[in-house]
């Protein structure tokens, strides 16, 4: 456009010349002036248009190279909107179409954002093993249960053969499985003991599975690890109090007539003055009596309900057990609020108190409380022989009980507490002697 518009005045200069200069040379030069005026100010339009165009294209190619490099922070600055001509709505249209792009592409980039945290704070809050691997068999994302699980602070870089070679050779033979229930013996990550964790190991339930999926072009790995063994307790524990409900019923509906029917037996036994029926009779009700206080003491696990928590005093609440219990205690601080169901974790803590005292009479105790990284911990050790290996793997199996006298329901009413508390309860033998018993429970 410029091209013509100049071929236009050059031709008008030429036509002036051969027309006016002969006759009228001072036209002439009124022409010649008018027409280089003219050329001027077109010329200088377009250095202005130029200039504007050449900010325009650099501010693009600027906006550009930050979308480019994933910011989508970028606005442009229209300066051609109160700007007239066909060229500069042009202009308009294009900064406001980019601005429209990279507030969509921001938009969307802060949706993307909040869903991805969104989705980290739901995998690293599951309880469940999270391990992806990609095809040179390199971890490049694990959960914090999984660091948990192997006891690493970053597991990002690691080989993952090497990972299990090294902290659970138990799931190799397993590698060939993608959806399986599997047991596995393991350590207790709680026990802070290092000698203590290595020479207890317990049996768990786990569900492994093995997912197969492309990221970028390459194959993954994604491997997940579900605990199976509290769920499975938690089953085992109301097929019992269903059981249990089913045989107090019975029972009691059994003994009620049979007690009456002594007691008139006996009555009428004292009246004749048979002194054999009177002792046939009293054995009777003697054995009946002690038939309820059974039933009265399997009632208990079948009667446990959920957890009516709220703030109260741990420490004191042991000071006061020390009336009753033999036992050192060890406090990090004067007061332990904990949140929580007090009368159960005080029947938890004289279950575990008692048999510590049966174990070792004649020595007292030990309890330590502490608490770090949002757990409440409850150590109570005894002076006793402990307990052989077989017997630690069914301790809290209700009915079980190694004592002549025992009920064999103590330990597993504190496993539901601490159950129902979300938190976990394991036996050891202390490497000194005696036996520990450890309850970890969440402050929150």
């Amino acid at each position: 456009m410029l091209i013509i518009q100049l071929i236009f005045i050059n031709i008008t200069f030429i036509i002036s010349f051969f027309l006016l200069m002969p006759s009228s040379p001072w036209l002439f030069a009124i022409s010649s002036v008018l027409c280089i005026t003219l050329a001027a100010m077109r010329y200088r339009s377009y250095q202005k248009s130029h200039r504007q165009n050449h900010k325009i294209l650099q501010s693009l190619s600027h906006g550009l190279r930050n979308l480019q490099d994933g910011d989508f922070s970028i606005s442009l600055a229209d300066n051609t909107a109160n700007e007239g001509g066909g060229k500069n709505k042009s202009q308009h249209e294009v900064l406001a179409l980019f601005n429209q792009v990279t507030d969509k592409l921001r938009l969307e980039k802060q949706s993307i954002y909040q869903r991805e945290l969104l989705l980290d704070k739901v995998v690293n809050a599951s309880d469940v093993v999270t391990v992806l691997v990609n095809h040179r068999d390199t971890i490049i994302f694990a959960n914090r249960a999984a660091e948990f699980f192997f006891n690493q602070k970053s597991m990002l870089g690691m080989s993952w053969q090497t990972l299990l070679n090294e902290k659970l050779p138990e799931l190799i033979p397993h590698q060939d499985k993608d959806n399986a229930i599997i047991q596995l013996l393991l350590n207790d990550n709680n026990v802070n003991d290092e000698l203590v964790k290595a020479l207890t190991k317990t049996e768990q339930s786990w569900h492994l599975s093995r997912h197969q999926l492309k990221l970028h072009g390459s194959r993954h790995q994604l491997t997940l690890l579900k605990p199976l063994t509290q769920a499975m307790h938690q089953q085992e524990l109301q097929t019992w109090k269903k059981v249990i409900r089913v045989i107090n019923h019975e029972l009691n509906n059994s003994i009620a007539p049979i007690s009456s029917m002594c007691h008139s037996g006996n009555i009428l036994a004292e009246r004749l003055e048979q002194p054999q029926l009177i002792r046939v009779f009293g054995t009777i009700s003697k054995r009946i009596n002690k038939l309820a206080e059974f039933i009265q003491s399997y009632s208990q696990l079948a009667r446990l309900s959920k957890p009516k928590k709220q703030m109260f005093d741990l420490s004191k609440t042991l000071k006061q057990l020390q009336e009753l219990y033999h036992f050192t205690l060890h406090c990090q601080h004067t007061e332990m609020m904990f949140s929580g169901d007090e009368s159960q974790i005080e029947q938890l803590l004289i279950n575990l108190l008692k048999n510590a005292q049966q174990a070792c009479p004649e020595k007292a105790s030990v309890v330590h409380i502490t608490s770090q990284q949002g757990t409440l911990s409850i150590t109570v050790r005894d002076f006793g022989p402990g307990m052989p290996v077989q017997v630690l793997t069914k301790a809290f199996l209700p009915y079980y009980s190694t004592k002549v006298d025992g009920s064999g329901i103590g330990l597993s009413i504190c496993r539901e507490i601490s159950d129902g508390h979300q938190g976990q309860i394991t036996l050891n033998n202390h490497p000194e002697g005696g036996l520990q018993v450890e309850v970890h429970l969440p402050l929150s």
